[in-house]
């Protein structure tokens, strides 16, 4: 039997998340097979958040510690509270940001794991000053099951069909 691993508060492997704002992996792949990981991230007030995107292999969920967490979810915005939760489907466009005036501070939880994709994001935007190209987006999101179905610069992208392989 392995030992547990114990996370202390402030403790876990951070850096900067896609939108800037420090995350922190608390539980990455390697400590848990790859089932799944374990995130804090937090967004400023008024963070527009990630650019909407898709997972076809993985559920995310969240749980709101602070303040209030907007999720884009398909059709639906959802508002969630500090304490709340939400289940993200596997093949449905989201998009979490924060539309309130204070910050924001929520886990979430990626099944199977995504750390891996978070900490190569972190370099794609160490590399090009935080403004990467959506050709680089779009094929570190085809590597790690995340389809961005709208990325900044581009014309109405959104408009393609979520199972519709991103362009090359």
């Amino acid at each position: 039997m392995s030992d547990p691993a114990v996370i202390a508060a402030g403790q876990g492997r951070s850096f900067p998340g896609p939108t800037g704002a420090p995350m922190t992996v608390k539980i990455d792949g390697s400590a848990t097979g790859g089932a799944y990981s374990l995130i804090e991230y937090s967004h400023a007030p008024h963070a527009p958040g990630p650019p909407p995107h898709v997972h076809e292999h993985h559920e995310e969920a969240f749980r709101v510690l602070s303040g209030r967490l907007s999720l884009d979810v398909g059709a639906r915005t959802l508002t969630l509270n500090a304490g709340e939760y939400v289940v993200v489907p596997r093949g449905v466009v989201h998009r979490p940001y924060n539309a309130g005036a204070s910050e924001c501070r929520f886990l979430f939880i990626t099944s199977p794991a995504l750390d891996g994709f978070f900490a190569e994001m972190a370099d794609l935007n160490a590399a090009t000053d935080g403004n990467p190209p959506a050709s680089a987006l779009r094929e570190l999101g085809a590597r790690w099951d995340c389809v961005f179905t709208e990325l900044p610069g581009e014309a109405n992208a959104a408009t393609r069909v979520v199972n519709e392989p991103p362009p090359s």
